[in-house]
């Protein structure tokens, strides 16, 4: 196995390694340590277990892109690259647990 060629996962942190510490440390707050009230999304399951029905585009992982993508185009005031990444981890979480 080639260990030296890159991995193609997406993920919308930093690639910079002297800013993905500090991003991953961020991202960690996100996921385990703020309350509902305090992280800078809102996910409706409703609406998103809705749409994932209607979807019919390829994998799990485009759709959870695609709609971290446009909730957060709609709401850029609570955009950072560790909100994105922290949104599409938590709805690619729940729609795989179904």
């Amino acid at each position: 196995m080639d260990n030296t060629r890159p991995t193609n996962t997406s993920s919308f942190l930093a690639h910079e390694h002297e800013n993905l510490d500090y991003s991953i440390f961020q991202l960690n707050l996100i996921l385990n340590a703020y309350s509902e009230g305090q992280k800078p999304y809102k996910i409706d399951y409703n609406v998103l277990l809705l749409s994932y029905s209607l979807w019919k585009g390829g994998d799990i992982d485009e759709f959870c892109q695609d709609q971290t993508i446009g909730y957060f185009l709609l709401n850029p005031s609570n955009d950072s690259a560790e909100a994105r990444e922290a949104f599409c981890m938590e709805i690619r979480e729940f729609l795989l647990e179904m």
